[in-house]
């Protein structure tokens, strides 16, 4: 791949950020805050030049992998399953830009089954994280809803089309998986994927 102007410059600015963190002995909490979150900035940037470039190449082998060739959706048994290959950020880091990633590629990768749901829908969110001491309700998992509506797989997010559960998994792969369904059939699900 012949390296843009674009990515050069943010895998410029990248190195740059890091080079300033590597200098310093220590940094304060606001120090490490801000470059995690250029650092986010950058790989947000990287990414979307990566696409445009795959959009744009004539051979497939000439496409260049990244995780948000990852991110993946099937539907079976009345059940829309939905894997992101990351983790939603925590509220405290919002501004970064990994919620922007989650909700561009869950909206990509169910355009092909807008208008799937017509009734109130239940999603059922569970996030796999490599720690046992972290808290579920500090995810920011706002995006995946989000994603669901502009992709037009649901109607609406409020109160009258969707309501929803997040579960805290330990693994050593962090990841995401969501279960979309008709929020009649809960009983049912529930019981099948609550002890998977």
């Amino acid at each position: 791949m012949i390296i843009n102007n674009n990515i050069q410059t943010n895998l410029l600015d990248l190195n740059k950020n890091i080079e300033l963190v590597l200098k310093h002995n220590s940094l304060t909490n606001l120090q490490l805050e801000n470059f995690l979150r250029n650092m986010e900035k950058n790989r947000f940037n990287i990414l979307n030049e990566i696409k445009l470039h795959n959009k744009h190449v004539e051979f497939e082998y000439n496409k260049i992998s990244t995780i948000d060739n990852e991110y993946k959706a099937e539907f079976k048994n009345d059940v829309l399953k939905i894997y992101i290959p990351e983790i939603p950020p925590s509220y405290k880091n919002i501004k970064t830009h990994t919620h922007k990633r989650i909700l561009l590629n869950v909206s990509e990768i169910t355009k092909t089954y807008a208008n799937l749901f017509g009734n109130k829908v239940f999603i059922y969110i569970k996030v796999f994280d490599k720690s046992l001491t972290w808290d579920i309700d500090n995810k920011y998992i706002k995006p995946i809803a989000d994603a669901l509506v502009l992709s037009g797989v649901i109607q609406d997010d409020n109160i009258t089309k969707m309501f929803y559960c997040a579960k805290g998994e330990y693994s050593e792969t962090p990841h995401t998986e969501v279960f979309v369904f008709d929020g009649a059939k809960i009983d049912n699900f529930l019981e099948i994927y609550s002890t998977k």
